[in-house]
């Protein structure tokens, strides 16, 4: 099992200072002035199963209480709606979803410069990719306001370090070759790939991954430790492999704008507030399933093994050779917002700069 990492610390010193602020240490603090509305919203997370859709019922739960029960959000998911969260982006644009979650692997395809600071395979530890990930939220915050016509952010969840779940050992380069692996993103496809690791991607909604291993359509898949304990992926594969180094992921609960416009000031400001507090007990909670859950699984029967420091190199090469420049023609090419955030805010993170002729190299741009 791994040790926490030494992010986990701060971010523990930041929830006790927050819950400090919200039980009444802050003055700031926004204190409900509207009285006599009602509204209802459902919050559309990826699935029930997985941790941070269970650790968000607290932010839904306290913007209830802080309002006087005059906002009621009700927890809901993709598949309970029968979607797959590729189009989420236009689900919220259209109010199709008033409230949702957002993830970039999911709407990378059509919008790439989403998919900016999730560039797995460049990153050496979780506390690298965590040092991108917030550079760029203020900029996440401004696109996904323009790309869904008025959307708000008004909090963070997070995702743990993603593992290999296979049936046969991963432990060569050779062994990748042509295994059938499910993949969530267009930037895990071309890590795994056949410009990365050799493997055969294949994509499919995170709930028909489990039958699918079942009866053997795929031979691995890839996803965090938690969301396998969640799926219970441990029944239908033997080997556990990793995690790939620095394979967090960030996704954006995000209002309608038609929505968020119509609720008043003070209820905004409460949104943000417990948003805030929220953002930081996901992250809390994904750093201390990142340790956990490797264990959990080891527990249930799976045979788990570390990345060789050979492999490590060559996922570090494959994200240098086939996942940036896959991900920079992707969106665009040198010149476009997506590669120019990249060069300037995540560049000089993981030492990696896309380069006018869209390979990726140490030279900054």
């Amino acid at each position: 099992m791994r040790k926490l990492q030494k992010f986990t610390f701060p971010v523990l010193i930041g929830i006790f200072l927050l819950i400090l602020a919200a039980c009444g240490g802050d003055d700031d603090s926004t204190t409900t002035t509207t009285t006599g509305e009602s509204f209802e919203f459902q919050y559309v997370c990826v699935n029930r199963t997985l941790l941070p859709c269970q650790v968000v019922q607290e932010f839904l739960d306290a913007v209830r209480t802080r309002t006087d029960g005059q906002i009621d959000i009700q927890l809901t998911s993709y598949p309970e709606l029968g979607i797959s969260g590729f189009d989420m982006i236009r689900l919220l644009e259209d109010g199709t979803i008033g409230m949702g979650e957002i993830y970039s692997g999911f709407v990378g395809g059509e919008f790439p410069v989403f998919e900016a600071a999730n560039l797995w395979g460049v990153y050496n530890s979780v506390d690298q990719w965590f040092e991108a990930s917030e550079a760029l939220q203020d900029d996440i915050r401004a696109l996904v306001k323009r790309e869904t016509g008025g959307g708000a952010i008004v909090g963070f969840n997070y995702y743990s370090s993603n593992y290999f779940f296979t049936k046969k050992p991963l432990n060569t380069l050779g062994d990748f070759v042509g295994v059938k692996t499910r993949t969530h993103s267009n930037v895990l496809s071309d890590l795994i790939g056949p410009d990365g690791l050799g493997a055969n991607p294949q994509t499919m909604a995170f709930a028909d991954v489990y039958p699918a291993l079942e009866r053997g359509v795929l031979d691995g898949a890839v996803t965090c430790g938690s969301c396998a304990v969640g799926q219970k992926w441990f029944e239908v594969t033997n080997n556990l492999t990793g995690p790939v180094p620095g394979t967090f992921a960030e996704t954006f609960i995000t209002f309608n704008g038609t929505e968020w416009n119509s609720l008043p000031a003070d209820f905004q400001a409460i949104l943000k507030e417990e948003g805030a507090l929220h953002s930081e007990r996901a992250k809390a909670a994904a750093l201390n399933s990142d340790v956990e859950s490797e264990g959990d699984l080891i527990e249930l029967g799976m045979t788990h093994a570390n990345f060789t420091p050979e492999m490590l190199v060559i996922i570090k090469d494959a994200a240098k050779n086939a996942v940036i420049p896959n991900w920079a023609e992707r969106a665009g090419g040198f010149e476009s917002e997506a590669v120019k955030l990249y060069n300037s805010k995540v560049g000089p993170v993981t030492g990696l700069y896309v380069q006018p002729d869209g390979s990726a190299s140490e030279t900054p741009q």
